[in-house]
């Protein structure tokens, strides 16, 4: 009788152990998207770079597709020299867990300054991340723009302005 009972509590410990490395995982790729958000609002290039695996590709449709963290960094310069005010939020994370793999999907919201013209911006990224050495990075973003346009006209008026 005691061994059933010394079993059960073994397997209810070993599923509870789970279920708190997962929500443990949740929550560091959840605030390692967030974070990056404040990195690249704040220009921290060197630390958003190390947020992603070294042969990271990063897709922003028709700005470019960006393989390591050489082309990301000029990729994210360039955003900076247009944009010097850079306002991020994201919303709606979904996380999937598959042992050291995860995908991640928001929606994100950007507010920004292109010298001297307001402009508003949306649409959700999809990561791909991978833990190493007991931590998350990015492996592979892609990062949908459904509309980015002047804030006087609105996204009813103009879907997707000229950059």
């Amino acid at each position: 009788m005691a061994s059933k009972k010394l079993k059960k509590k073994t397997v209810v410990l070993g599923s509870l152990a789970k279920r708190v490395a997962a929500a443990e995982d949740r929550e560091s790729i959840r605030s390692l998207v967030h974070d990056m958000n404040w990195m690249a609002d704040q220009g921290r290039i060197d630390e958003l770079l190390n947020c992603f695996t070294a042969d990271l590709v990063y897709d922003v449709g028709t700005f470019g597709t960006y393989t390591g963290k050489p082309a990301l960094r000029g990729f994210y310069e360039e955003v900076m020299r247009s944009f010097p005010m850079r306002i991020h939020s994201v919303t709606n994370q979904v996380i999937e867990l598959r042992g050291t793999e995860a995908k991640s999907r928001c929606y994100w919201k950007a507010e920004l300054d292109m010298l001297g013209r307001a402009v508003t911006s949306s649409g959700h990224y999809l990561d791909e991340l991978i833990k190493l050495r007991g931590q998350w990075k990015v492996a592979r973003r892609t990062a949908t723009i459904t509309y980015m346009c002047p804030l006087d006209e609105g996204w009813c008026k103009t879907r997707m302005m000229t950059v």
